[in-house]
């Protein structure tokens, strides 16, 4: 067994996600140890702060989210710990991007990948995102449909910063919302502060420069925002578009090829829950192969259909949801929401405690 990866190399760029009971439950079926270890890195918010673009505070209080399982999280720390929680039959190969896949004469995979030599196989699985080049097979359906939302997301290292509230009483989660945009910054745990950014565009092209293209779509805000982009480093800034897909019937070729991840249930963000699919998906397909043969065809099938019909009962009805939820955050109205949303939170969890 394998796993194939684009990237030359691992590098701690990007940004945060968020964790809660599903996505840790998950990490606990796909080892029991690896959930403890990721929890680790994470950082629970105990302190909350939603602004307009102006500084206008709406609401500065304890984080609804504090002492609950919720978690942010760098994705590099996610992706350090499941790399290490590999099995020593599993290879990792960096610089594998997949070009192309067919079968050979013997009914297996036959794996092309770009200035590297042809790997055969007898099952694909094809997490490779938005983009994915497995579905382009399997599943035919053309590019993934642009949302009209652009993205950045940058991390850096909390050390030697003077922070104010939220930060400096304890882990921190700010937002600034207001004129159709949205920026966020957070503790993403393990001494680290990621940030994230939002903003209505025309065209899903990116800019030359990630950091410049910030700078202008934010020049107006608070001075705050502007110093949290500058500070990162500009190679570390990832821009990228949001993209979702219809949901379909069947991901796979129901032989061999599978698809797991963005490639198969691509949503917007909006519902904080793409990496804890992701993580459901991957349990999902382990327990459907315990005790299927790879050189059974037949029981090979069988499993990927279970699969896909179990995971896409799942994650289709979420597609709506998070279409109106990114709808919704860039309504001119978001930031009075959420402030009555957090509001309502905080004096939820308050009653609960008594």
């Amino acid at each position: 067994m394998a796993v194939f990866e684009r990237a030359k190399t691992f590098r701690p760029i990007g940004a945060a996600l968020g964790l809660a009971d599903m996505g840790y439950n998950a990490l606990s079926e796909i080892k029991p140890d690896l959930a403890i270890d990721v929890r680790k890195l994470a950082s629970n918010p105990q302190y909350q702060l939603l602004m307009r673009p102006n500084g206008e505070i709406l609401f500065a209080d304890e984080s609804p989210f504090a002492g609950t399982n919720f978690t942010w999280l760098a994705w590099y720390s996610l992706q350090t710990c499941l790399r290490n929680t590999l099995p020593k039959n599993v290879s990792l190969y960096l610089n594998h991007s997949l070009t192309d896949f067919h079968y050979d004469s013997n009914s297996f995979l036959k794996l092309n990948f770009r200035g590297q030599d042809d790997v055969y196989a007898k099952l694909l699985i094809g997490a490779d995102g938005y983009h994915s080049c497995v579905r382009a097979k399997t599943v035919g359906d053309g590019e993934p449909l642009y949302t009209g939302t652009m993205t950045w997301r940058g991390i850096f290292s909390r050390q030697s910063l003077v922070l104010d509230f939220p930060f400096n009483q304890g882990n921190g989660f700010q937002l600034v919302v207001g004129e159709g945009k949205n920026f966020w910054i957070m503790d993403a745990g393990n001494n680290l502060i990621a940030w994230g950014a939002t903003a209505l565009q025309g065209s899903s092209q990116k800019s030359l420069s990630a950091l410049l293209k910030l700078q202008t779509v934010f020049s107006s805000w608070l001075p705050l925002v502007n110093h949290f982009i500058e500070i990162t480093e500009p190679n570390a800034i990832v821009e990228t578009g949001v993209f979702d897909r219809e949901s379909v019937s069947q991901w796979g070729d129901n032989q061999r090829v599978t698809l797991l991840g963005d490639a198969a249930h691509p949503i917007r963000p909006s519902l904080g829950l793409g990496t804890t699919m992701a993580l459901q998906d991957a349990v999902t397909l382990g327990q459907v192969f315990v005790g299927v043969q790879l050189t059974n065809t037949s029981q090979v099938s069988s499993a990927i259909q279970t699969y896909e019909q179990e995971r896409i009962k799942v994650t289709a009805p979420l597609l709506e949801k998070a279409r109106q939820g990114g709808l919704d955050s860039h309504a001119e109205d978001q930031a009075d929401r959420l402030k009555i949303a957090f509001e309502k939170q905080l004096a939820s969890t308050r009653g609960n405690l008594k």
